[in-house]
């Protein structure tokens, strides 16, 4: 596999340059609906972050299929059978590849795309909403499997490497927690003013 270079990628994201050595054809396909999820979590948006997610395991699917199967669905085609083509990955052989992406990864995807599907992301019903902490998992287990990626492909250095999997381990937390109609301030030194004069 080819090194990347520092110095001549400069327009290029610390992400994309960790997984520079991921092949093109899969590399913008799975970044794009990853950022995507990322930005849906900051806005609160459970729904659309499930559909980011989707795109994110099927396009993460089409690379393990590549890489350890050394043919894949094309894209544009659909997946017949998601948890199917994950099973031909976890029942390869050892020698087809490293045991993360044959047994691990198809794991993960597996559960990321289940939550996303069967826990109704974005949709009313029971008397406990649950959608937002589904969508934190399916976050935080698309974060997992990024930085797997990066511990996989990557050629830069391992400190730069252990620099972008450790910022994508880091938990965002956000500034105002809103609960049960109460709203708690997480930032000391904030000054609130009321909208209503007295």
């Amino acid at each position: 596999m080819p090194t990347t270079s520092l110095s001549t990628s400069k327009s290029k994201s610390p992400l994309e340059l960790a997984l520079a050595n991921v092949p093109t054809q899969f590399r913008a396909k799975i970044i794009s609906p990853f950022l995507d999820v990322k930005k849906r979590l900051c806005e609160g948006n459970d729904e659309t972050l499930g559909l980011a997610a989707g795109k994110f395991c099927e396009a993460t699917l089409r690379l393990l299929q590549h890489e350890i199967l050394k043919t894949f669905i094309p894209f544009g085609q659909k997946i017949p059978d998601l948890s199917v083509e994950c099973r031909k990955l976890i029942e390869s052989p050892k020698t087809a590849g490293p045991e993360s992406l044959r047994i691990v990864m198809p794991r993960a995807i597996v559960f990321v795309y289940t939550l996303r599907n069967k826990r109704g992301i974005g949709h009313v019903g029971g008397d406990v909403d649950a959608n937002h902490i589904d969508a934190m998992t399916i976050a935080r287990a698309c974060d997992w499997m990024v930085c797997e990626l990066i511990r996989v492909y990557h050629q830069l250095s391992l400190e730069e490497a252990q620099d972008i999997v450790d910022s994508l381990a880091l938990r965002n937390l956000p500034v105002i927690w809103n609960v049960a109609g109460k709203k708690r301030v997480l930032r000391n030194g904030l000054i609130f003013t009321s909208r209503h004069s007295s």
